[in-house]
């Protein structure tokens, strides 16, 4: 049995990719016999019986108090990581860098992205889109940021990417190829156990996501102006809402489109069941987990043609690839679902056959063996 450290910067009840990642592997690897602890941020404190429920320990950084939070969360990474040598981070890998540098603390690495192009978007320093803004000079405003990222690399014994894409930028970042291994995210099957809804009639389309001006949900609200027999809602929020909120207004989408807000993962699983089609119309992805589930739960998948979501969909075999940010070939990949109902079944019944090949069970072996080979 081995003592593990799981550090993320999301955790349930909030919704995403880390968030969801950490929550199966602590359950899996508590299943296995490790001693699990996870740190986490949250907003506000869920009541005793929401963690107790959980075979492993939670640690919540509150975040209602910005002051008392950057106390905190210091001093309860400082505390775990005097506690393990085992240490896997999926979030608040700043924070710990600096901590595992005092300590000599070595630890494994998941990047799902690049915090450097996120920040120079939210900024707006960067308009560039994130295959381009790989190959130019990085701005001056966020070289500390850049700094930031590399300190957190340069601690890690092992990063992980989810996929060969991210994999490869990565390796332009500086990082060795015997430092980098691949561990694709994967979908736990038994959750998802019924085939693809059919249609009686909208065709009923779910975009899932954080909403952050990458993430592409503008054109799919322009995508579906003047078109009929199609009804869009829009789980999540972020930053965008208000901006998504405005543009449904202005373009007359109001009986279209709702939005839905935050959904817990028992609820979102529901509904992502009873829809027919998911799209994720953004500029960047790691490897998504909106995208694996979705094809566990039967649904056909609309995505754009960047990166990450090559690695998630085969073209016309499990889904539909489209132009970054092209509204006429998003409209034209949604009327084609709309109207030939064998396509749709036939794209929806593929991607559970390509779930089946990404069940959870290989991530968790993979990633248990990372760490117990780390631990002898």
């Amino acid at each position: 049995m081995a003592r593990i450290l799981l550090v993320t910067n999301i955790f349930p009840p909030f919704i995403g990719g880390p968030a969801i990642f950490i929550d199966r592997l602590a359950h899996s690897l508590s299943a296995r016999g490790h001693e699990v602890t996870v740190i986490c941020s949250s907003e506000g404190m869920p009541g005793a019986a929401y963690d107790a429920q959980r075979p492993f320990k939670v640690c919540r950084v509150d975040l209602s108090n910005r002051y008392k939070y950057e106390i905190m969360v210091r001093l309860t990474l400082l505390w775990q990581l005097l506690r393990h040598k085992l240490i896997l981070v999926n979030g608040l890998e700043n924070y710990l860098a600096r901590i595992a540098q005092l300590l000599r603390r070595r630890y494994v690495l998941k990047i799902v992205g690049d915090s450097v192009w996120e920040q120079g978007r939210n900024w707006g320093l960067v308009t560039a889109g994130f295959d381009e803004f790989q190959n130019q000079p990085t701005p001056a405003k966020l070289m500390g940021i850049k700094a930031a990222r590399d300190r957190c690399l340069a601690m890690a014994d092992v990063v992980v990417t989810p996929g060969v894409w991210l994999s490869r930028v990565v390796g332009k970042w500086g990082v060795a190829e015997q430092r980098l291994q691949v561990i694709r995210n994967g979908v736990p099957m038994a959750t998802f156990n019924q085939e693809p809804s059919t249609r009686t009639g909208d065709l009923d389309i779910l975009f899932i996501g954080r909403l952050t001006n990458w993430k592409g949900a503008e054109t799919l609200l322009l995508a579906l102006v003047g078109q009929t027999g199609m009804k869009l809602t829009v789980v999540g929020d972020g930053p965008e809402l208000p901006l998504i909120s405005n543009l449904i207004q202005q373009l007359g989408l109001q009986g279209v489109v709702t939005l839905a807000g935050k959904m817990e993962q028992a609820k979102l699983h529901t509904r992502m069941q009873s829809a027919h089609v998911l799209v994720l119309p953004s500029n960047y992805e790691g490897l998504s987990h909106t995208l694996l589930e979705a094809g566990a739960a039967g649904l056909a998948r609309i995505a754009s043609d960047i990166g990450g979501n090559q690695d998630a969909v085969a073209h016309e075999i499990d889904g539909i690839l489209f132009p970054y940010g092209d509204v006429a070939a998003l409209r034209a990949a949604l009327l084609r679902l709309r109207d030939d109902e064998p396509l749709r079944l036939k794209l929806a019944q593929a991607a559970r056959a390509a779930a089946q090949r990404d069940d959870f069970k290989g991530t968790v072996d993979a990633y248990v063996k990372l760490l117990e080979e780390r631990a002898a």
